[in-house]
């Protein structure tokens, strides 16, 4: 008769349990698509979203990065199509842009693609055309800036802005139906291409009290905003805009999206 202790039973099996859940894990893990973030550069205000997004998704993610380029930009994306991914997180116009076109061409929409920080993203027909595609609008809209600009400075009652109608014009139908709600004069003028910026501001200048800044590609350039802003400054006429960007270059007031958020909100789609 053995006089050792008897194995117990339950723990063996209980044992084989967990060696089996283990090998199921480390097998599913290596076979989990990864999540692709795909940034349109290095902007550090895709830092925060980023950061957010991963803490929430808790899956694999991995991050390609355009630095702002688009000619080596679709094989990129047969890289990132190659790699099976369960979703593309595009930051930016053209990181929303190339994963659109990019799934388009390789005939890959069963990849879904969730766009965020686009301004005036209809500009770009993202939704045209694509099943795959979603995204986080994160435009602020002109009722919401004028209502800041107005607790801002409440002496103000007219606003002028310059915008291009292939850009703008959805976006310029929409102010002018928060202005008349909120008391404001809108004066809007539009130009067609870069150089005639000086020319209309000065059409409209003398009967403003505010510039609206529009994150229009043929009106938003670094010489354009440095010009306006030794204008405004002159003339002491009240700046609002929503990108970062016009504060850096010394403009007044822009009222933003909450970053962290974005990332978040991503996440949970």
């Amino acid at each position: 008769m053995n006089g050792g202790k008897r194995p117990n039973s339950w723990g063996i099996i209980l044992g084989l349990i967990l060696c089996s859940l283990c090998v199921m894990a480390e097998s599913a893990a290596d076979t989990a698509k990864p999540v692709i973030v795909l940034l349109s550069s290095e902007d550090a205000a895709y830092t925060r979203p980023v950061a957010t997004f991963r803490d929430e998704l808790r899956m694999p993610v991995a991050i390609v990065n355009l630095h702002g380029e688009v000619t080596h930009a679709q094989e990129r994306m047969r890289e990132i199509l190659s790699r099976n991914p369960a979703l593309i997180f595009a930051l930016g116009a053209k990181a929303a842009y190339v994963a659109k076109l990019g799934t388009l061409k390789q005939e890959r929409q069963d990849v879904p693609i969730v766009f965020a920080m686009v301004l005036n993203w209809e500009r770009y027909d993202l939704l045209r055309g694509s099943d795959n595609v979603a995204g986080i609008a994160t435009d602020i809209d002109p009722g919401t800036q004028f209502a800041n600009l107005a607790l801002f400075a409440p002496e103000v009652r007219r606003i002028g802005v310059i915008y291009s109608e292939k850009h703008s014009s959805g976006i310029i139908a929409k102010a002018r139906r928060a202005a008349k709600v909120l008391g404001f004069e809108l004066t809007a003028q539009p130009i067609t291409g870069h150089i005639e910026f000086s020319r209309a501001f000065e059409k409209i200048s003398d009967g403003i009290q505010a510039y609206w800044i529009l994150s229009d590609p043929v009106v938003f350039s670094t010489r354009n905003m440095n010009w306006l802003k030794k204008r405004c400054l002159q003339q002491r006429i009240i700046t609002v805009g929503q990108s970062e960007n016009v504060v850096k270059l010394g403009m007044l007031l822009a009222i933003n999206t909450d970053a962290g958020n974005i990332g978040i909100q991503a996440a949970s789609m």
